[in-house]
């Protein structure tokens, strides 16, 4: 069970994540939240795409590969685990 400290903690990733990607998508945070598809909901492009994992990894201080970007692409949630995953947490 995850405890109530981790909860909060990834709420606040979670929230810095949606922050980060409306800003480079040029939306509000509550459409992030809802997107189903960052490409077809928000109308993220490739070059978006690379912006994101590049505001991402330079926010984070991870390397995340380039690979996972259909990925980042997915959703709020599919962009944390893919943040989660290259920085360890």
């Amino acid at each position: 069970m995850i405890d109530q400290n981790s909860r909060i903690i990834r709420e606040e990733l979670l929230n810095e994540i949606r922050d980060i990607v409306s800003d480079v998508f040029s939306v509000e945070p509550k459409e992030v939240e809802e997107a189903n598809s960052f490409a077809t909901d928000l109308g993220a492009d490739s070059l978006l795409a690379i912006e994101l994992l590049t505001q991402l990894e330079l926010h984070f201080d991870v390397a995340i590969d380039e690979a996972e970007t259909p990925r980042l692409m997915t959703n709020l949630k599919s962009a944390y685990h893919v943040v989660a995953e290259s920085a360890g947490w």
